[in-house]
């Protein structure tokens, strides 16, 4: 089986597309990548819904010892792409060190010289995530089905849309090869759900904070359920009040919480068998036929028991 496209495109599916297109200028885009980090600067380099904004807030609460003064989570720790269209600039003073950005660009675009975290979770949750997240935004519910976005949208995407993110099996592909970097920091979301304070002792000792109060702060205050209760900072606040209009969203007021669920499996378990089978393919083509792991919990079990 492979994974291609619908034979005949969802219509909603091309309104979304044309919506997602605008979402990056392609000046805001070269303001991000053009950026020449410090040593010290630490960049989130996720695929789309794989604990971005949940490294994000890790990382704010490590390096701040508790502020919750933002509005948004990117106020703070800013998406290199998106800096510009959002009137951030990138070259500023951050309240707090060291400097945090967040992008979800390949290895070969990323700005080089800092230190990167890298967190992959499996490919059917990121994709249900995805749809949930830009359902009732980029389109409306019942426009479009799960199976129509992953076939249609997810996984055909081998050209890299230079205005958007990198394909999630591209981008893995991208960053497994720098796994072992020193200045690379590569984590797993499921293993963040299954032990916080473990996946947050390690960021610490990736950038450099060994105050072990601060450190147990920042787990509580990147717990699921503190994030939840102050979800309106988890948002897509920025992107709404700068992008919406352009990207011909209409109503401007759209604000996206990126907490939805305490969860890791809950998105695999809601997808129909076909739609998982297509994902599987995809890895086989692309994942497997490159490092040799037939799947996402092989390629996961292997790294772990290399670096126990």
């Amino acid at each position: 089986m492979t994974s291609e496209k619908s034979p005949v495109e969802n219509p909603g599916i091309q309104a979304m597309k044309q919506r997602l297109s605008k979402f990056v200028s392609e000046h805001g885009r070269l303001y991000g990548l053009n950026f020449k980090p410090r040593s010290d600067d630490v960049f989130v380099v996720t695929s789309p819904k794989c604990g971005t904004t949940w490294m994000q807030q890790i990382l704010h609460q490590l390096r701040s010892g508790g502020d919750m003064s933002f509005d948004e989570i990117s106020d703070v720790v800013p998406y290199l792409e998106t800096a510009y269209d959002s009137e951030i600039d990138l070259e500023a003073e951050h309240n707090f060190q060291p400097r945090c950005f967040k992008t979800h660009t390949l290895y070969s675009e990323c700005p080089k010289g800092a230190k990167y975290i890298v967190i992959y979770r499996e490919p059917c949750a990121c994709f249900s995530s995805g749809f949930n997240y830009l359902k009732g935004w980029f389109f409306q519910p019942g426009e479009i089905s799960l199976h129509e976005f992953v076939v249609d949208y997810a996984l055909p995407r081998e050209l890299i849309n230079r205005m958007g993110p990198a394909p999630y099996f591209a981008h893995l592909l991208s960053w497994w090869e720098h796994r072992d970097d020193p200045n690379v920091l590569f984590l797993f979301f499921e293993d963040m759900k299954d032990d916080l304070e473990s996946a947050v002792r390690k960021v610490a000792s990736f950038i450099g904070i060994e105050d072990d109060e601060r450190i147990k702060k920042a787990v509580q205050m990147s717990s699921f359920e503190f994030m939840k209760s102050n979800e309106r900072k988890f948002s897509s606040a920025i992107s709404s009040k700068y992008r919406n209009k352009i990207c011909g969203v209409a109503d401007e007021t759209v604000v996206r919480s990126k907490v939805v669920t305490g969860s890791a499996t809950k998105g695999r378990e809601m997808m129909d068998e076909k739609t998982k089978e297509m994902i599987q393919a995809k890895w086989n083509e692309v994942v497997w036929k490159q490092t040799g792991f037939q799947d996402y919990q092989e390629l996961r079990n292997a790294f772990k028991k290399q670096n126990e």
